[in-house]
Protein backbone atom coordinates (compact mmCIF):
# COMPACT_ATOMS: atom_id res chain seq x y z
CA UNK A 1 0.00 0.00 0.00
CA UNK A 2 1.19 3.07 -0.97
CA UNK A 3 1.46 6.39 1.20
CA UNK A 4 -1.46 8.14 -0.74
CA UNK A 5 -3.54 4.92 0.20
CA UNK A 6 -2.67 5.01 4.06
CA UNK A 7 -3.30 8.50 4.40
CA UNK A 8 -6.53 7.76 2.90
CA UNK A 9 -7.23 5.05 5.35
CA UNK A 10 -8.66 6.18 8.80
CA UNK A 11 -6.86 3.19 10.81
CA UNK A 12 -3.15 3.42 8.35
CA UNK A 13 -3.42 6.94 8.91
CA UNK A 14 -2.68 6.90 12.51
CA UNK A 15 0.57 5.31 12.08
CA UNK A 16 2.06 7.42 9.70
CA UNK A 17 4.55 10.49 10.80
CA UNK A 18 3.11 13.97 10.44
CA UNK A 19 3.08 16.79 11.59
CA UNK A 20 0.66 20.36 11.34
CA UNK A 21 1.35 22.24 8.13
CA UNK A 22 0.62 25.54 9.62
CA UNK A 23 3.88 25.08 11.41
CA UNK A 24 5.88 24.78 8.61
CA UNK A 25 4.18 27.74 6.57
CA UNK A 26 6.66 30.61 5.31
CA UNK A 27 6.06 33.27 3.07
CA UNK A 28 2.78 34.47 5.54
CA UNK A 29 2.02 37.51 7.78
CA UNK A 30 -0.78 34.98 9.70
CA UNK A 31 -2.22 31.69 9.43
CA UNK A 32 -6.06 31.74 10.23
CA UNK A 33 -8.18 28.40 11.07
CA UNK A 34 -10.84 28.74 9.20
CA UNK A 35 -12.17 24.87 9.30
CA UNK A 36 -12.02 22.36 11.79
CA UNK A 37 -7.84 22.11 11.77
CA UNK A 38 -7.64 23.37 8.72
CA UNK A 39 -5.58 26.63 8.14
CA UNK A 40 -5.38 29.71 5.74
CA UNK A 41 -2.38 31.20 4.79
CA UNK A 42 -2.71 34.82 4.76
CA UNK A 43 -0.01 37.07 2.95
CA UNK A 44 -2.00 40.52 3.66
CA UNK A 45 -2.78 41.80 7.71
CA UNK A 46 -6.42 42.94 8.09
CA UNK A 47 -5.30 46.41 7.87
CA UNK A 48 -3.90 45.96 4.15
CA UNK A 49 -7.22 43.90 3.44
CA UNK A 50 -9.74 46.73 4.37
CA UNK A 51 -7.62 49.20 1.96
CA UNK A 52 -7.38 46.88 -0.90
CA UNK A 53 -11.25 46.46 -0.69
CA UNK A 54 -11.70 50.11 -0.31
CA UNK A 55 -12.76 53.19 -2.54
CA UNK A 56 -9.36 54.44 -2.66
CA UNK A 57 -8.87 50.92 -4.94
CA UNK A 58 -9.02 51.23 -8.77
CA UNK A 59 -10.37 47.71 -8.68
CA UNK A 60 -11.32 46.74 -5.21
CA UNK A 61 -13.42 44.03 -6.07
CA UNK A 62 -10.37 42.44 -7.74
CA UNK A 63 -8.18 43.26 -5.61
CA UNK A 64 -9.65 41.23 -2.77
CA UNK A 65 -9.90 38.32 -4.71
CA UNK A 66 -6.20 38.28 -5.67
CA UNK A 67 -5.08 39.05 -2.19
CA UNK A 68 -6.21 35.63 -1.23
CA UNK A 69 -4.21 33.54 -3.27
CA UNK A 70 -1.09 32.28 -1.52
CA UNK A 71 1.19 33.47 -4.10
CA UNK A 72 5.28 33.05 -2.62
CA UNK A 73 4.06 31.00 -0.32
CA UNK A 74 5.76 27.30 0.57
CA UNK A 75 5.65 24.71 3.20
CA UNK A 76 9.15 23.85 4.18
CA UNK A 77 10.76 21.45 6.06
CA UNK A 78 13.39 18.34 7.11
CA UNK A 79 12.37 15.00 6.73
CA UNK A 80 13.98 11.06 6.44
CA UNK A 81 11.16 10.20 4.14
CA UNK A 82 11.02 8.81 0.77
CA UNK A 83 7.59 10.35 -0.10
CA UNK A 84 5.03 13.31 1.30
CA UNK A 85 1.71 13.56 1.56
CA UNK A 86 0.80 17.44 2.11
CA UNK A 87 -3.26 18.10 2.80
CA UNK A 88 -4.54 21.19 1.05
CA UNK A 89 -7.79 22.27 -0.30
CA UNK A 90 -8.20 24.59 -3.29
CA UNK A 91 -10.16 27.82 -3.51
CA UNK A 92 -12.20 28.15 -6.60
CA UNK A 93 -9.94 30.31 -9.45
CA UNK A 94 -11.11 33.63 -8.98
CA UNK A 95 -13.09 35.28 -11.91
CA UNK A 96 -10.47 37.81 -12.82
CA UNK A 97 -7.35 34.97 -13.24
CA UNK A 98 -9.99 33.16 -15.66
CA UNK A 99 -10.19 36.22 -17.59
CA UNK A 100 -6.23 36.67 -17.97
CA UNK A 101 -5.42 32.80 -18.16
CA UNK A 102 -8.04 32.79 -21.40
CA UNK A 103 -5.99 35.15 -23.20
CA UNK A 104 -3.29 33.28 -22.73
CA UNK A 105 -4.74 30.18 -23.70
CA UNK A 106 -5.97 32.09 -26.73
CA UNK A 107 -2.41 33.45 -27.53
CA UNK A 108 -0.64 29.46 -26.85
CA UNK A 109 -3.88 28.07 -28.73
CA UNK A 110 -4.27 25.47 -26.01
CA UNK A 111 -7.22 24.12 -24.36
CA UNK A 112 -8.09 26.07 -20.71
CA UNK A 113 -5.17 24.95 -18.54
CA UNK A 114 -4.91 26.63 -14.42
CA UNK A 115 -1.31 27.73 -15.17
CA UNK A 116 -0.77 26.88 -11.26
CA UNK A 117 -0.43 24.16 -9.12
CA UNK A 118 1.67 22.40 -6.10
CA UNK A 119 5.04 21.96 -6.81
CA UNK A 120 8.18 21.18 -4.76
CA UNK A 121 11.80 21.52 -4.31
CA UNK A 122 13.73 18.27 -3.18
CA UNK A 123 17.51 19.75 -2.03
CA UNK A 124 17.03 22.33 -4.51
CA UNK A 125 15.96 19.84 -7.36
CA UNK A 126 12.63 20.42 -8.65
CA UNK A 127 9.54 18.37 -9.01
CA UNK A 128 6.88 19.21 -11.49
CA UNK A 129 3.76 21.07 -10.89
CA UNK A 130 0.48 19.05 -10.41
CA UNK A 131 -3.19 20.76 -9.93
CA UNK A 132 -5.57 18.90 -7.30
CA UNK A 133 -9.09 18.76 -9.00
CA UNK A 134 -11.61 20.74 -6.22
CA UNK A 135 -12.69 18.23 -3.52
CA UNK A 136 -9.02 16.13 -3.32
CA UNK A 137 -7.85 17.38 -0.73
CA UNK A 138 -4.39 15.20 -0.78
CA UNK A 139 -1.10 15.85 -3.00
CA UNK A 140 1.41 13.87 -2.69
CA UNK A 141 5.65 13.64 -3.94
CA UNK A 142 7.97 11.15 -4.74
CA UNK A 143 11.09 12.30 -2.75
CA UNK A 144 13.86 9.67 -4.05
CA UNK A 145 12.49 9.99 -8.18
CA UNK A 146 15.63 10.90 -9.93
CA UNK A 147 17.58 10.85 -7.61
CA UNK A 148 21.13 9.36 -7.81
CA UNK A 149 21.05 7.21 -4.99
CA UNK A 150 17.37 5.86 -6.15
CA UNK A 151 19.00 5.02 -9.92
CA UNK A 152 21.62 2.97 -8.30
CA UNK A 153 19.16 1.11 -5.95
CA UNK A 154 20.16 2.07 -2.89
CA UNK A 155 17.36 1.90 -0.04
CA UNK A 156 18.74 3.37 3.53
CA UNK A 157 17.56 1.38 6.30
CA UNK A 158 14.18 2.73 8.05
CA UNK A 159 15.76 5.40 10.29
CA UNK A 160 19.24 5.67 8.53
CA UNK A 161 17.72 7.20 5.63
CA UNK A 162 19.78 10.81 4.73
CA UNK A 163 18.07 14.18 5.54
CA UNK A 164 16.47 16.12 2.81
CA UNK A 165 15.32 19.24 2.58
CA UNK A 166 11.70 19.58 1.06
CA UNK A 167 9.54 22.49 -0.15
CA UNK A 168 6.05 22.52 -1.35
CA UNK A 169 5.07 25.52 -3.21
CA UNK A 170 1.06 26.36 -2.75
CA UNK A 171 -0.44 27.79 -5.60
CA UNK A 172 -0.03 31.54 -6.84
CA UNK A 173 -3.22 32.48 -8.81
CA UNK A 174 -5.66 31.30 -6.08
CA UNK A 175 -6.00 30.61 -2.37
CA UNK A 176 -6.02 27.58 -0.47
CA UNK A 177 -6.53 25.48 3.07
CA UNK A 178 -3.44 23.11 4.67
CA UNK A 179 -3.69 21.04 7.39
CA UNK A 180 -1.37 18.01 8.01
CA UNK A 181 1.75 16.87 6.29
CA UNK A 182 2.59 13.03 6.48
CA UNK A 183 5.65 11.10 5.80
CA UNK A 184 6.68 7.51 5.89
CA UNK A 185 9.87 8.24 7.49
CA UNK A 186 11.25 8.85 10.96
CA UNK A 187 10.72 12.83 11.40
CA UNK A 188 9.43 16.11 10.07
CA UNK A 189 11.13 18.93 10.78
CA UNK A 190 10.39 23.00 10.66
CA UNK A 191 13.25 25.03 8.77
CA UNK A 192 13.75 27.83 10.61
CA UNK A 193 12.37 31.04 9.25
CA UNK A 194 14.81 33.63 7.09
CA UNK A 195 14.52 37.39 7.07
CA UNK A 196 12.22 38.29 4.23
CA UNK A 197 12.08 40.04 0.95
CA UNK A 198 9.23 41.76 0.55
CA UNK A 199 7.68 41.92 -2.87
CA UNK A 200 5.17 44.68 -3.63
CA UNK A 201 3.94 44.80 -7.12
CA UNK A 202 0.86 43.70 -9.94
CA UNK A 203 0.06 40.44 -11.78
CA UNK A 204 3.16 39.47 -12.91
CA UNK A 205 4.71 40.24 -9.11
CA UNK A 206 2.08 37.53 -8.31
CA UNK A 207 2.87 35.22 -10.59
CA UNK A 208 0.86 35.40 -13.70
CA UNK A 209 2.09 33.33 -15.90
CA UNK A 210 5.05 31.26 -14.98
CA UNK A 211 2.86 28.13 -14.88
CA UNK A 212 4.67 26.95 -11.41
CA UNK A 213 4.26 29.13 -8.27
CA UNK A 214 7.94 28.12 -8.13
CA UNK A 215 9.32 29.85 -11.11
CA UNK A 216 7.31 33.42 -10.34
CA UNK A 217 10.27 35.94 -10.05
CA UNK A 218 10.19 36.58 -6.61
CA UNK A 219 10.34 33.40 -5.59
CA UNK A 220 13.35 32.49 -7.54
CA UNK A 221 15.04 36.14 -6.34
CA UNK A 222 14.57 35.14 -2.95
CA UNK A 223 15.75 31.58 -2.97
CA UNK A 224 19.22 33.32 -4.43
CA UNK A 225 19.19 35.73 -1.48
CA UNK A 226 18.72 32.92 1.20
CA UNK A 227 15.45 35.09 2.22
CA UNK A 228 12.24 33.68 2.66
CA UNK A 229 9.88 35.74 0.60
CA UNK A 230 6.17 37.51 1.21
CA UNK A 231 5.05 38.21 -2.19
CA UNK A 232 2.04 41.13 -1.93
CA UNK A 233 1.61 40.95 -5.73
CA UNK A 234 -1.66 41.93 -6.80
CA UNK A 235 -3.14 40.96 -9.91
CA UNK A 236 -4.38 44.57 -11.27
CA UNK A 237 -2.97 46.96 -8.84
CA UNK A 238 -1.27 50.07 -9.59
CA UNK A 239 0.88 52.60 -6.46
CA UNK A 240 -1.83 52.53 -3.97
CA UNK A 241 -1.29 54.95 -0.84
CA UNK A 242 -2.39 53.79 2.65
CA UNK A 243 -2.27 50.13 1.28
CA UNK A 244 0.98 49.10 3.41
CA UNK A 245 -1.24 49.97 6.54
CA UNK A 246 -0.56 47.50 9.72
CA UNK A 247 1.84 45.20 7.73
CA UNK A 248 5.38 46.60 9.27
CA UNK A 249 5.07 44.89 12.42
CA UNK A 250 3.90 41.74 10.71
CA UNK A 251 7.22 40.70 8.76
CA UNK A 252 11.61 40.83 9.27
CA UNK A 253 12.04 42.38 6.12
CA UNK A 254 15.97 41.92 4.83
CA UNK A 255 15.09 43.94 1.14
CA UNK A 256 12.14 45.37 -0.55
CA UNK A 257 11.50 45.45 -4.05
CA UNK A 258 8.86 47.64 -5.31
CA UNK A 259 7.50 46.81 -9.19
CA UNK A 260 4.32 48.62 -10.29
CA UNK A 261 3.21 50.92 -13.62
CA UNK A 262 2.64 48.86 -16.12
CA UNK A 263 -1.78 48.50 -15.42
CA UNK A 264 -1.25 52.02 -15.76
CA UNK A 265 -1.44 51.30 -19.18
CA UNK A 266 -5.21 50.34 -19.46
CA UNK A 267 -6.46 53.31 -17.82
CA UNK A 268 -7.89 57.06 -18.77
CA UNK A 269 -5.42 58.65 -15.68
CA UNK A 270 -4.60 62.34 -15.21
CA UNK A 271 -0.39 62.47 -14.95
CA UNK A 272 -0.88 64.41 -11.67
CA UNK A 273 -2.72 62.52 -9.62
CA UNK A 274 -1.09 59.45 -10.82
CA UNK A 275 2.70 60.95 -9.77
CA UNK A 276 1.16 62.11 -6.43
CA UNK A 277 0.31 58.86 -5.77
CA UNK A 278 3.59 57.12 -6.49
CA UNK A 279 5.16 59.55 -4.30
CA UNK A 280 2.74 59.07 -1.40
CA UNK A 281 3.42 54.90 -1.52
CA UNK A 282 7.22 55.50 -1.64
CA UNK A 283 7.23 57.87 1.34
CA UNK A 284 4.97 55.27 3.13
CA UNK A 285 7.34 52.73 2.11
CA UNK A 286 10.20 55.19 3.42
CA UNK A 287 8.68 56.14 6.25
CA UNK A 288 8.11 52.35 7.37
CA UNK A 289 11.28 50.71 6.29
CA UNK A 290 13.72 53.32 6.77
CA UNK A 291 16.90 51.27 6.74
CA UNK A 292 15.68 48.40 4.63
CA UNK A 293 17.72 48.60 1.14
CA UNK A 294 14.83 48.81 -1.61
CA UNK A 295 14.56 48.35 -5.35
CA UNK A 296 12.11 50.31 -7.60
CA UNK A 297 11.64 49.10 -10.73
CA UNK A 298 10.13 50.90 -13.46
CA UNK A 299 7.88 48.98 -15.73
CA UNK A 300 9.36 46.00 -17.90
CA UNK A 301 8.84 45.79 -21.38
CA UNK A 302 5.56 44.71 -23.43
CA UNK A 303 5.03 44.79 -26.84
CA UNK A 304 3.30 47.92 -27.76
CA UNK A 305 2.35 46.83 -31.17
CA UNK A 306 0.65 43.62 -30.11
CA UNK A 307 -0.67 45.47 -27.65
CA UNK A 308 -1.16 49.43 -27.39
CA UNK A 309 -1.84 51.01 -24.04
CA UNK A 310 -5.01 53.86 -24.06
CA UNK A 311 -4.39 57.18 -25.71
CA UNK A 312 -5.56 58.71 -23.07
CA UNK A 313 -3.05 57.31 -20.45
CA UNK A 314 -0.25 58.58 -19.24
CA UNK A 315 1.84 55.53 -19.01
CA UNK A 316 4.89 56.89 -20.92
CA UNK A 317 5.43 59.39 -17.89
CA UNK A 318 5.26 56.87 -14.90
CA UNK A 319 8.86 55.88 -15.29
CA UNK A 320 9.62 59.42 -14.75
CA UNK A 321 7.27 59.53 -11.83
CA UNK A 322 9.01 56.60 -10.10
CA UNK A 323 12.43 58.18 -10.26
CA UNK A 324 12.27 61.58 -9.24
CA UNK A 325 10.27 60.06 -6.25
CA UNK A 326 12.52 57.78 -5.45
CA UNK A 327 15.15 59.87 -5.42
CA UNK A 328 14.54 61.82 -1.90
CA UNK A 329 15.12 58.01 -0.44
CA UNK A 330 19.01 57.29 0.38
CA UNK A 331 17.99 53.58 0.71
CA UNK A 332 16.30 53.28 -2.67
CA UNK A 333 17.42 52.33 -6.06
CA UNK A 334 15.60 52.67 -9.38
CA UNK A 335 16.39 49.45 -11.50
CA UNK A 336 15.10 50.20 -15.28
CA UNK A 337 12.51 47.38 -15.74
CA UNK A 338 13.22 48.04 -19.83
CA UNK A 339 16.99 46.00 -19.07
CA UNK A 340 15.68 43.38 -16.79
CA UNK A 341 14.05 41.85 -19.70
CA UNK A 342 14.92 41.07 -22.88
CA UNK A 343 12.70 42.81 -25.60
CA UNK A 344 11.63 39.79 -26.89
CA UNK A 345 7.87 38.69 -27.22
CA UNK A 346 8.76 34.94 -27.32
CA UNK A 347 9.84 35.43 -23.32
CA UNK A 348 6.17 36.11 -23.06
CA UNK A 349 3.48 33.74 -21.80
CA UNK A 350 0.58 36.09 -23.65
CA UNK A 351 3.32 37.05 -26.84
CA UNK A 352 3.30 40.83 -25.50
CA UNK A 353 3.33 41.59 -21.66
CA UNK A 354 3.40 38.89 -18.89
CA UNK A 355 6.46 36.69 -18.97
CA UNK A 356 6.62 32.60 -19.30
CA UNK A 357 8.67 30.52 -16.91
CA UNK A 358 12.09 31.65 -19.41
CA UNK A 359 11.08 35.64 -18.91
CA UNK A 360 10.44 35.46 -15.26
CA UNK A 361 13.98 33.38 -14.66
CA UNK A 362 15.76 36.45 -16.83
CA UNK A 363 14.51 38.71 -14.20
CA UNK A 364 15.04 36.93 -11.12
CA UNK A 365 18.88 36.39 -12.57
CA UNK A 366 19.70 39.74 -13.28
CA UNK A 367 17.77 41.72 -10.94
CA UNK A 368 19.88 39.24 -8.48
CA UNK A 369 22.94 40.00 -10.16
CA UNK A 370 22.25 43.80 -9.74
CA UNK A 371 21.49 43.92 -6.10
CA UNK A 372 25.21 42.29 -5.53
CA UNK A 373 26.99 44.06 -7.69
CA UNK A 374 25.39 47.65 -7.25
CA UNK A 375 26.13 49.78 -10.75
CA UNK A 376 26.00 47.02 -12.65
CA UNK A 377 24.17 47.09 -16.13
CA UNK A 378 20.96 44.62 -15.67
CA UNK A 379 20.68 43.85 -19.61
CA UNK A 380 24.22 42.77 -19.56
CA UNK A 381 23.51 40.33 -17.37
CA UNK A 382 22.87 36.75 -19.47
CA UNK A 383 23.12 37.92 -22.65
CA UNK A 384 24.17 35.70 -25.35
CA UNK A 385 26.85 36.64 -27.61
CA UNK A 386 27.16 35.31 -30.42
CA UNK A 387 30.51 32.93 -31.23
CA UNK A 388 33.29 34.23 -33.15
CA UNK A 389 34.33 32.47 -36.10
CA UNK A 390 37.74 31.14 -36.20
CA UNK A 391 39.67 33.39 -39.01
CA UNK A 392 40.51 31.16 -41.67
CA UNK A 393 44.22 30.78 -42.54
CA UNK A 394 45.10 32.49 -46.18
CA UNK A 395 45.74 30.20 -49.14
CA UNK A 396 49.00 30.47 -50.95
CA UNK A 397 49.42 29.80 -54.71
CA UNK A 398 50.35 26.54 -54.23
CA UNK A 399 46.37 25.99 -52.60
CA UNK A 400 48.19 25.15 -49.21
CA UNK A 401 47.37 27.45 -45.86
CA UNK A 402 49.79 30.09 -45.24
CA UNK A 403 53.33 29.20 -43.99
CA UNK A 404 52.46 25.31 -44.39
CA UNK A 405 55.16 23.47 -46.81
CA UNK A 406 54.35 20.74 -49.16
CA UNK A 407 55.51 17.16 -47.83
CA UNK A 408 58.40 15.80 -50.51
CA UNK A 409 56.80 12.92 -52.65
CA UNK A 410 59.23 10.60 -52.11
CA UNK A 411 58.42 10.88 -48.34
CA UNK A 412 55.05 9.39 -49.15
CA UNK A 413 56.27 6.42 -50.99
Amino acid sequence: MGLLEKVRDERQRQELTRAPAAGLVHGVVSMVEQDFRWMRPLRFVEEQMRALGSVQAWHPGLYRQMARTSAGVCVEFDTDAREVVLEVRLDAEPRGTREVLAIIDRAQNTPPRPHDGVSADVDGRHLPCVMPAIGQDLVSFSLVSGDPEEALGLVALPGLARTRRVRIWLPCLRGCMVRDVYCDGTFIRPVAHRKVLLALGDSITQGFVADDPAFAWPSLLAQRLGLDVVNQGVGGQVFQPGSLLGLAGSVDVARIVVAFGENYRYESCIARRVSRDVRSYLLEVARLWPQVPTCVLTPFWHDEEASPSRSNSCFDQVPSFITAHSAPHDQMVVIDGLDLLEHDSALMADGYEHPGERGMRQIATRLNAVIRVPGLRASSVGRRRPRKRKALPEVTGDGLPNGMLPLPLDGLL
